[in-house]
């Protein structure tokens, strides 16, 4: 009988298990705070039942790192990485907007990470993960609709034709001209728009707050890219009669004392950013019209430059810990 328990690791699980160890460790830290700060009971409740599954998460992936002999990542911690007498930042909407957003991100990292595994604690661990944050996903979704600030997609009049296609400009051209947007293309502009508009509106809280001069450098620029995608693909919708629904109610509070160290800040801005090359990637994919491909290819090069901006940054600052690789058989061989 085959002990799925005692298989080692897959490269496709220690991956997984490696980075969902650091990422939840500091999604602890960040759900601490708001928790903390948090005003309203319902928004507190959530707040700490996503902490919860972070934990959970954390012990969880510790125990099977541990299990194979590999070393435990460092990760992030409330005693160094927080700083719990830091005022209130964001407003309790915004920080409904912050746990939806990132309950979507749950779902599809988790997804992933589940049609990945094959040992069977794995996958049950996944299994159940992948609940928890649908269920968190679920219920952010419903106290924002019934707060009425929930920022819905575009509605598109549609025709009821489901003729082939026989014209191959459909497929649009690379600079003007084009037809009309598909249901999928409105969508995934829309679900673009917003994430940055999520991002900006927490960058502008770490800027306000950070006293290190390289660290608000690269926040600025974060933020003024974020500007860029919004502009660039909210005129998209537009131009094309299509509404960019948002709420007003997700301000930044004034407080200028960091909640959080420099490292997670780093950190955090790099997780959004990796977040957000997948999603370009993505939305290019299922996009049938050539400008779209074009505009998310070049938003895709503007953040990897970036990318290699930030990751500099965590390096020179020795706060990039280095995930699993494969040994070096040459290396080791010569040694």
């Amino acid at each position: 009988m085959d002990n799925t328990k005692a298989a080692k690791l897959t490269a496709g699980e220690l991956a997984h298990c490696w980075e969902q160890l650091m990422n939840n460790s500091m999604s602890n830290v960040v759900l601490e705070y708001l928790t903390l700060t948090s005003e309203l009971e319902e928004v507190k409740s959530l707040c700490s039942e996503a902490g919860s599954i972070s934990k959970s998460a954390v012990q969880f992936f510790e125990s099977v790192l541990r299990s194979e002999n590999y070393p435990i990542p460092k990760g992030f911690n409330i005693e160094d990485d927080l700083n719990p007498n830091a005022p209130k930042m964001y407003t309790d909407v915004f920080i409904l907007f912050y746990l939806n957003n990132m309950s979507k991100i749950g779902m599809s990292l988790t997804s992933m990470a589940l049609s990945d595994s094959v040992r069977e604690d794995i996958r049950n661990f996944f299994h159940e993960q992948l609940k928890n944050v649908s269920s968190l996903f679920e219920r952010t979704t419903t106290i924002l609709l019934e707060k009425g600030v929930f920022v819905r997609p575009p509605s598109i009049t549609s025709t009821h034709e489901t003729n082939p296609i026989a014209d191959s400009g459909f497929l649009g051209n690379f600079f003007k001209d084009n037809r009309e947007l598909t249901a999928r293309e409105a969508n995934e502009l829309h679900k673009n728009v917003f994430m940055n508009y999520i991002g900006k509106n927490l960058l502008i809280g770490f800027i306000q707050s950070t006293s290190n001069q390289q660290l608000m450098s690269l926040l600025q620029h974060g933020k003024e890219l974020s500007l860029n995608i919004i502009d660039k693909l909210g005129d998209i919708l537009v131009q094309n009669d299509l509404p960019i629904s948002m709420t007003w109610d997700t301000n930044v509070l004034d407080n200028k004392t960091s909640p959080f160290s420099d490292k997670l800040i780093s950190n955090l801005l790099d997780q959004l950013n990796r977040n957000g090359i997948a999603s370009y990637g993505y939305s290019a994919a299922v996009s049938i019209r050539k400008d779209l491909k074009t505009t998310y290819a070049k938003i895709i090069a503007d953040v990897y430059q970036y990318e290699e901006n930030l990751k500099t940054f965590l390096i020179k600052n020795e706060w990039m810990e280095k995930p699993p690789v494969a040994l070096n058989r040459d290396k080791l061989a010569h040694d």
